[in-house]
C-alpha cells in the first residue's frame, strides 16, 4: 500500500488523460489507499483519507454516469461512500458521515454483500454514538454484533471489520448509559476474542486490541475490581511495544496515557503506593512526549496524569512534590484556557481546587486563600457563561474559600462569601430541591462558624438552628443514615454556638437572653446522643451557676416556672463517647 501511495499522482495524471481506463486504475489505487493495511505501515492522517475518499467517490461517480456503466462501478461507488463515510467519522463530521451511507445504500443496482451490510451498520452505530444519540447506537451496536456472530467473512472482507471491532463499540455505548457490567461483559469477550488470534490476523487489529485492553482495565477499575484491572492492564502495556507505538503513535500514546493513569489508580487501590507512583511518572513522562507532538491533545492529558502523580506523592508523604506537580496543573490549564476558556474553565478550576487543599494541607493558608480566590474567580467566569451547569461548583467554591479564610482570621470577607453560598444553594434548591436543599444545611453550617468567630452568636445560633431543621426533614426520608454525620457535627456546633451566646449574655448582664440559650442548650442535650453535646451543656450550666447565681437563678425560675437544674448530664448507653470536632 506504501507503493500505491506513491503512485497516486501518476494514476492521476492516467485519469486525466485516459477518462475510462485511466478513472478505473486511479479508482483502484485509492481505494487500496484506504483499505486498512498491515500495523507496520503508517495509518495516513484522518484528513488525508477523507481527501482520499471524496476523490474515489468523484471517480467511481463520474464512471457510473457514463453512457453504459457497469455493475462493479455502481458496486465500487457504494463501496467508495462507505469509505468516504468511514473517514468523515474519523475527523468528527458526523452528520455528513450519515449522508454519505445513506447516498451509498441509495446507489441503483449496487450489489451489497452481508459482510458489506454489517460493515455499514457498524459505522452508523458510532455515527450515532458521537452524535449523542445514544439509544439508537445501542439499538445498531446490538444488531451488528448479532450479524457479525452469524457471518463467515470471506478473506476479502476481513478488512471491513468483524466482530471484535463491534463488541467494543457496543461496550463503549453501553459504558456510556451507565451499563457497566454489560459493557464489561462486551469488553471482556471481544478481549478473549482477541486472544485466540494469531500473529497474522493481530497484524490487521493491533490498535483495536490496545484500546479494547486499556478501556476494559478502566471499566473494571470502576468496578472495584482492581486485581483483574491490573493484570488486564498489565497485558495492555505490553501490547503498546515500540513497533505498535511508533505505527500509530498519534493513536496509540493517548491510550498509553490513560492506561498508566488506571494502572496507577488500581496500584493505589491495592495499598502498592511506590508502583503507583512509578505508573504515574511513566504517565507523565508519555503525556509530556505526546505534548511535543500535538499541545492541544497532550496538554489535557498531561494535567490528567501530574495529578494521579500528586495523589500519589501526597499518599507517601511528600507535600512539597505534590504542590509542585499541582501548581504545573495549574499552569497548563492556564495555557489551555488562554485559547478556549469556555472549554477549560471548569478543568482549571478543578486544578485549582485541588492545590488549594494541597497548600491547607501543607499548613500554607496563605497560598490556599490565593488558590481558591482563584478558583471562585474561574467559576464565577464559567457560571456567567453557563448558570445551570456551574452554579452548583460556585456554591461550593464560596463555601470552601469561606471556610480557608476563617483559618487565615479573614473573618469579614468569610460571612460575605459563606452568604452569597447559602443565598446561591437557596436559589438553586427552588429549582432542584432533592440535590440542593441538604447541601443549604452545609453552607449555613460555615456560616454560622464565622459568624460565631465574628461574636455575632445570635445569628450564628440562628444559621445552626435552620441547618438542623433541614437534615432533620431530610433524615426522616429513606436518606436517613446518609445524613447521619451531617446532622451530628451540625449539632456539636450548634452545642458551641449557644454555650457561646449564654456565655456572652451573662458576662454582659443579659440575663434573660442568656436562660434562653441554656434553654435551647437543654433541649439539644435531650434530643441527641453525643457526648460532647452533653459536656458542652454541663460545662454552661455549671459556669452559669457558679459565677451569675444570683441574677440566673432567679431568672431561669422565671422563665420556666421550675427550679434552677442541678444536674443536666444525660447517660446515654449508646452514645457515641467522642467528642465531635468544634465550629464547623
Amino acid at each position: 500500500m506504501g507503493l500505491v501511495r506513491t503512485l497516486l499522482p501518476l494514476s492521476r495524471e492516467a485519469a486525466r488523460l485516459s477518462p475510462r481506463p485511466g478513472r478505473q486504475w486511479h479508482g483502484a489505487a485509492l481505494m487500496r489507499c484506504l483499505t486498512p493495511g498491515w500495523v507496520l505501515l503508517r495509518p495516513a492522517s484522518p484528513q488525508r483519507r477523507v481527501a482520499w475518499a471524496e476523490e474515489a467517490v468523484a471517480v467511481y461517480r463520474a464512471l457510473v454516469e457514463t453512457e453504459e456503466p457497469s455493475p462493479r462501478h455502481r458496486d465500487l461507488l457504494a463501496r467508495s461512500l462507505v469509505q468516504h463515510a468511514s473517514a468523515l467519522l474519523l475527523v468528527g463530521r458526523c452528520e455528513e458521515s450519515c449522508t454519505a451511507m445513506d447516498a451509498s445504500l441509495a446507489v441503483p443496482g449496487a450489489r451489497w454483500s452481508p459482510a458489506r451490510r454489517t460493515h455499514l451498520l457498524h459505522l452508523r452505530a458510532q455515527a450515532q454514538f458521537d452524535l449523542g444519540r445514544r439509544d439508537d447506537a445501542l439499538v445498531s451496536a446490538g444488531e451488528c454484533v448479532s450479524a457479525y456472530r452469524s457471518l463467515l467473512p470471506t478473506r476479502r472482507d476481513r478488512a471491513l471489520g468483524g466482530l471484535p471491532g463491534a463488541l467494543r463499540t457496543y461496550a463503549l455505548v453501553s459504558a456510556a448509559l451507565d451499563r457497566t457490567e454489560e459493557s464489561v461483559a462486551a469488553y471482556e469477550e471481544c478481549a478473549g476474542l482477541l486472544r485466540t488470534m494469531s500473529v497474522r490476523e493481530l497484524g490487521r487489529v493491533a490498535l483495536l486490541r490496545v484500546r479494547v485492553l486499556s478501556e476494559l482495565t478502566n471499566r473494571l477499575r470502576a468496578l472495584g475490581r482492581y486485581e483483574e484491572a491490573l493484570s488486564v492492564g498489565l497485558e495492555a502495556r505490553d501490547a503498546t511495544d515500540p513497533i505498535t507505538l511508533w505505527a500509530s503513535r498519534g493513536t496509540v500514546r493517548p491510550v498509553r496515557v490513560r492506561l498508566l493513569v488506571d494502572l496507577a489508580r488500581c496500584l493505589e487501590a491495592t495499598g502498592d503506593l511506590p508502583a503507583a507512583r512509578t505508573s504515574a511518572e511513566k504517565a507523565v513522562d508519555e503525556a509530556r512526549t505526546l505534548t511535543g507532538r500535538d499541545r492541544r491533545a497532550g496538554e489535557s492529558l498531561l494535567i490528567t496524569a501530574l495529578d494521579c502523580l500528586a495523589d500519589q506523592l501526597g499518599a507517601l508523604g511528600e507535600p512539597g512534590a505534590e504542590s509542585i506537580a499541582r501548581r504545573e496543573t495549574v499552569d497548563v490549564s492556564d495555557a489551555l484556557v488562554a485559547e478556549r476558556p469556555d472549554v477549560y474553565d471548569p478543568l482549571l478550576a478543578t486544578c485549582l481546587e485541588r492545590l488549594a487543599d494541597c497548600h491547607k494541607a501543607a499548613g500554607d493558608v496563605r497560598a490556599a486563600v490565593w488558590a481558591s480566590e482563584r478558583e471562585v474567580a474561574v467559576r464565577r467566569r464559567a457560571a456567567n457563561l453557563d448558570p445551570a451547569g456551574h452554579e452548583p461548583q460556585l456554591a461550593a467554591a464560596l463555601s470552601d474559600l469561606s471556610s480557608i479564610r476563617q483559618d487565615d482570621g479573614d473573618l469579614d470577607r468569610a460571612i460575605g462569601d459563606a452568604r452569597e453560598a447559602v443565598a446561591l444553594t437557596r436559589r438553586l434548591a427552588e429549582s432542584d430541591w432533592s440535590a440542593h436543599h441538604s447541601l443549604t444545611a452545609r453552607r449555613l453550617r460555615v456560616l454560622g462558624r464565622a459568624l460565631r468567630c465574628n461574636g455575632d452568636h445570635e445569628a450564628a445560633v440562628a444559621c445552626y438552628a435552620e441547618s438542623e431543621s433541614i437534615l432533620g426533614d431530610e433524615s426522616a426520608g429513606p436518606g436517613r443514615d446518609r445524613h447521619a454525620a451531617d446532622l451530628a457535627v451540625t449539632r456539636s456546633g450548634l452545642a458551641l454556638a449557644l454555650e457561646a451566646a449564654a456565655r456572652a449574655h451573662l458576662a454582659d448582664g443579659r440575663t434573660d437572653e442568656a436562660v434562653t440559650a441554656l434553654r435551647s442548650l437543654l433541649a439539644l442535650t435531650r434530643r441527641t446522643d453525643r457526648t460532647g453535646v452533653h459536656v458542652r451543656c454541663l460545662r454552661a450550666f455549671a459556669l452559669a451557676r457558679a459565677e451569675h447565681r444570683d441574677t440566673v437563678v432567679s431568672a431561669w425560675t422565671r422563665a420556666t416556672g421550675e427550679d434552677f437544674p442541678t444536674f443536666v448530664y444525660r447517660w446515654s448507653g449508646t452514645g457515641s463517647k467522642d467528642r465531635l470536632p468544634d465550629g464547623n
